[in-house]
């Protein structure tokens, strides 16, 4: 763990893999089914996807845990197994072989009133039960992901923190694009959101999913300009579009490598990778851009 926080400090950028629910999803995850049964039940193919990011150049992966905490486990009817799967996730992210091993930590998939019906004792409870599951499997990091609102993205912080002290907690929050800059779905502005994780205690902060990988280099620009903080960045594939009943992406993964390339180099940016519709194709460019003579940095 101290391992790893060196070398987020030092760089260079670590890679980090790509989109791991569209993965699974290209394998035969039926939609709004849950990919933590998965872990139990289909264990080959969770680790298929992790070792294609680890051959495809990824120096940390995210172990299948996104939606392992109570509260998301409860509507699958899982909560009684969160601690098989929380451990089986890692045990299966760490048998694919990269030199680092992330648990993913999603939102609960509930909203503070008036537009939901969660409490923060509720996301307290289930971020720091999930957190004190997986100290005991030797994960490097917490990676606190997509989310929606500052106030659950503090909250899965401090949270995690307290139940494991000595694992560093990345935070990445989702933004949309708007005409007066970066903000969340429930309006919190880009940089005072990075500064106060910041100031929270995370040890690094970032964006993920929403935006394709052009508009994540802009926001990282604002970001680079405005903070001090280690950053991570990971963007879609593009714009989601549906047809025939699927969600594909269009963007191809050198157009992806090209706008992430000039971050790679860029001081301050710890970690880069892909969130929804990315794949190793992806991960591979990337690898390749960053291998080769460097970019204008950011």
């Amino acid at each position: 763990m101290t391992d790893l926080l060196e070398r987020l400090r030092r760089g260079p950028c670590l890679l980090l893999d790509g989109g791991f629910g569209s993965e699974l999803i290209a394998r035969g995850l039926e939609a709004g089914a849950s990919p933590d049964r998965w872990t139990l039940e289909r264990p080959a193919d969770v680790l298929g996807v992790h070792r294609a990011y680890v051959e495809a150049g990824s120096e940390a992966i995210h172990a299948n845990t996104f939606g392992a905490n109570r509260a998301r486990l409860e509507r699958h009817g899982l909560a009684g197994r969160i601690e098989e799967i929380n451990h089986a996730a890692v045990r299966l992210a760490r048998e694919a072989g990269a030199p680092y091993v992330f648990a993913d930590i999603g939102p609960s998939g509930e909203h503070l009133p008036p537009v939901g019906r969660a409490n923060l004792d509720e996301w307290r409870g289930a971020f720091e039960e999930q957190g004190r599951i997986l100290a005991d499997t030797g994960v490097d990091a917490f990676h606190v992901e997509t989310m929606t609102d500052l106030r659950e993205g503090l909250t899965a912080l401090e949270s995690l923190r307290r139940a494991a002290p000595k694992i560093p907690v990345l935070v990445s929050l989702t933004f949309e694009r708007k005409k007066r800059g970066f903000f969340t779905l429930m309006g919190d502005p880009l940089l005072g959101s990075l500064t106060r994780l910041r100031d929270a205690g995370a040890a690094a902060v970032g964006a993920n999913c929403t935006l394709a990988s052009g508009d994540m280099r802009d926001l990282a620009r604002e970001a680079l300009a405005s903070t001090d903080a280690l950053l991570a960045f990971q963007p879609n594939a593009g714009t989601p579009v549906l047809a025939g009943g699927r969600t594909t992406y269009a963007q191809s993964p050198g157009e992806f490598a090209e706008d992430l390339a000039p971050l790679a180099i860029t001081p301050r940016v710890a970690a880069l990778g892909g969130c929804c519709g990315t794949d190793p194709r992806f991960i591979r460019a990337l690898r390749a851009r960053m291998s080769r003579p460097a970019a204008v940095p950011a």
